[in-house]
């Protein structure tokens, strides 16, 4: 028993001991962090620095370092795993650390070609010819993605005009400084870089080209309602587009509509036409065939008017013979009637001559109207071909009518199709920008918060710091520069202490 007291006090008291770091780290103090990285010409890491900057007091910080170093005075740092803690008494103290692991955010590639032929860039340094140097950057996947999200990163690169000709550099900001030209890239949180400098050089040298992170911050008041009450009067027109359009179809609806009752009329139009036109022909063919006969009857009426007055002549010359003797005057047709009527015993030869008489009058009546019917029907036959020929002329151009009216009706037809597809077009439309406003809105904000990065700052080197009020990148490439004999004494070396060093590496403050 007493044996099992004493190990369970044991396997108490180790596992007492053996806690998760996390329960025995002491709160880390407030601070910002500028990470410092020196770059090869070719954007390799050949060294990362942070300093960590602090008001006075007792300082507690994390970080993986495999160094420390103040950089403000001579007190001491403790350093405790990943644990750093100092007391300072200056109003701002500052030290430095060397992570262990040499990363950044962006990974960044610089190449470069002189004369198309790429080259290496430990022989840049008085090259002389068509340079291009290509900067590629993208996100460092063994880093924590926030840096690469949140920050903005400005590219600057300074070139000597004495140097460098004909400099050419697609979206860079160009300023002049001097006998300089200063190139300036921005390039947003989230993405990346990928962009080409191309110069005539001589001689070539080349100032430090500089990648700065920074944290973006946009102060930026933007009134969303401005541009939702834009959008709204922009739906509420889209809306009346689409109730006009609704409109439109129906009116071509009514349109065809009418359009078919108008050509059914028209097709009875034209078929009676042609029909009118076919009984005209007839009648006129009609017409000029009792014309002929007309007129060849009243070429024979001549002969019958002669042959009855010849009949005539006869009858009285035969009844003057027959009363000659008698004492009475020639008969004529005259007088033969009042003669003959005075004497009953003549009334036989009265009879006889009235019905000669009464036979050539009728030949004459005949023979005359047969004439004037001869006439008559010339110029209805001429009218009635004319009438024909016009009703032909007529029936053509109905049947051009109703060929125009059948294409037309198509072409409403086509217009109602295509009304229809065009209210689905503007319902399409009114559906999905209904809800615009807010939409845009949203997207107004979305937007401003990528280009800002978002709101919280995180330490770099440790997420045990909690307490970031500011996170920067400073990072170089070295220089490009030509050795210059110096056949002078050499001076003296002035003592600098390491912080001069570091604040004259990087013209910090």
């Amino acid at each position: 028993m007493k044996k099992i007291i004493a190990f369970t006090i044991s396997a108490i008291l180790l596992f007492s001991l053996v806690l998760p770091a996390s329960a025995t780290d002491r709160v880390p103090t407030g601070k910002e962090e500028v990470v410092y990285g020196i770059l090869g010409l070719d954007g390799g890491v050949k060294s990362v620095y942070v300093v960590n900057i602090f008001n006075s007091g007792s300082i507690v910080d994390y970080g993986d370092y495999s160094k420390v170093e103040n950089l403000t005075d001579a007190d001491a740092i403790t350093q405790n795993g990943d644990e750093i803690s100092v007391n300072s008494a200056a109003d701002r103290f500052y030290y430095q650390g060397t992570p262990k692991v040499l990363e950044l955010p962006w990974d960044i590639a610089i190449s470069y070609t002189l004369d198309g032929v790429p080259i290496a860039a430990s022989e840049l340094s008085g090259a002389s010819g068509a340079l291009s140097m290509h900067v590629q950057v993208t996100q460092n996947p063994n880093t924590d993605k926030i840096f690469y999200d949140n920050y903005a990163l400005q590219i600057a690169l300074t070139l000597s005009t004495t140097l460098c000709n004909n400099i050419q550099a697609d979206g860079a900001t160009i300023a002049e400084a001097g006998a300089d030209k200063q190139l300036s890239y921005i390039v947003l949180p989230g993405t990346g870089a990928d962009f080409t400098v191309s110069a005539d050089v001589h001689d070539f040298e080349m100032a430090a080209m500089t990648f700065n992170g920074i944290k973006l911050v946009l102060d930026m008041d933007i009134d969303n309602t401005q541009f939702a009450g834009q959008f709204t009067e922009l739906t509420t027109a889209i809306s009346g587009l689409d109730d006009g359009a609704q409109k439109l179809l129906v009116g071509a609806g009514a349109l065809k509509d009418g359009m078919s009752q108008y050509l059914t009329g028209l097709a009875t139009y034209k078929n009676g036409l042609a029909s009118l036109s076919s009984g005209a022909s007839d009648i006129a063919s009609g017409i000029a065939a009792l014309d002929g006969g007309l007129k060849n009857l009243s070429a024979q009426g001549s002969t019958l008017a002669a042959g009855a007055r010849s009949m005539q002549q006869a009858a009285f010359a035969s009844a003057n013979a027959q009363l000659s003797g008698l004492g009475l005057p020639e008969l004529t047709t005259d007088n033969y009637s009042a003669i003959l009527s005075s004497y009953p015993d003549f009334a036989a030869v009265k009879t006889q001559l009235d019905q000669v008489v009464q036979y050539t009058q009728g030949i004459s009546a005949y023979t005359g109207a047969v004439s004037k019917l001869a006439a008559g029907t010339e110029s209805l036959s001429s009218g009635s071909a004319a009438l024909s020929s016009s009703l032909s002329q007529v029936s053509v151009g109905a049947q051009n009518l109703y060929d125009g009216a059948e294409q037309m009706n198509a072409a409403i037809s086509a217009l109602k199709d295509g009304l229809a597809t065009y209210k689905n077009g503007t319902a399409d439309l009114r559906n999905g920008t209904k809800d615009m406003d807010s939409k845009v809105a949203g997207q107004i904000d979305q937007l401003l918060a990528q280009i800002s990065g978002g709101s919280e700052v995180k330490s770099f080197v440790s997420d045990k710091n909690t307490n970031i009020s500011a996170v920067q990148f400073v990072i170089k490439t070295d220089a490009v520069t030509i050795a210059k004999a110096d056949n002078s004494a050499a001076p003296e070396e002035e003592q600098q202490s390491f912080w001069d060093k570091f604040l004259a590496l990087f013209s910090s403050k």
